[in-house]
């Protein structure tokens, strides 16, 4: 497990493009959907803190389902991020381990060495995307967006970035 703080921030919707193509990160066509969302909001309170772990090291060691990971987090002291926290953790973040391969394997599966930031799902439909990942290929970094419906069991080897309990 890794802890990251995050240092608390506001970006209005219409500048996210922006300090991304500042920061040099891309993102994918699903990334944008989530951000264009009316719930989805970028402002992330003082003193929050993620905790970056498989779900294995968080007592899932057969994997889970979405709602499965929700109702593990208060047994082991972590919630959802906010929707915003992801951009937050990708601007911070910035020696996110390198992906060993460069290409998406097509498989449905979370890539190597990504980490899934765990938020509040902003629409129940399957097509939507239920939330961002993060993850660095080539050196190059990237903040996705990704889809599941609500049977896609998440292998426990899975990293995922869930908000520190007793914080923000």
């Amino acid at each position: 497990m890794q802890e990251i703080k995050l240092t608390a921030g506001s970006v209005p919707a219409d500048r996210i493009p922006r300090i991304l193509e500042e920061n040099g990160i891309r993102v994918n066509a699903y990334a944008e959907q989530y951000f264009s969302h009316p719930r989805f909001s970028a402002v992330l309170p003082e003193n929050t803190a993620v905790t970056v772990a498989s779900l294995q090291e968080i007592g899932l060691e057969s994997g889970a389902v979405l709602e499965e990971i929700f109702q593990r987090l208060p047994q082991v002291g972590l919630r959802p991020c906010s929707p915003g926290t992801a951009l937050f953790l990708r601007l911070a973040w910035s020696d996110q381990p390198m992906s060993r391969n460069s290409v998406l394997s097509g498989t449905h599966e979370a890539p190597d060495r990504a980490v899934t930031v765990l938020s509040e799902i902003l629409e129940e439909n399957d097509t939507f995307p239920k939330g961002l990942y993060l993850r660095n290929v080539d050196g190059v970094l990237w903040l996705r967006g990704y889809t599941c419906d609500a049977e896609y069991r998440f292998p426990a080897d899975t990293l995922f970035a869930f908000e520190t309990a007793g914080r923000a």
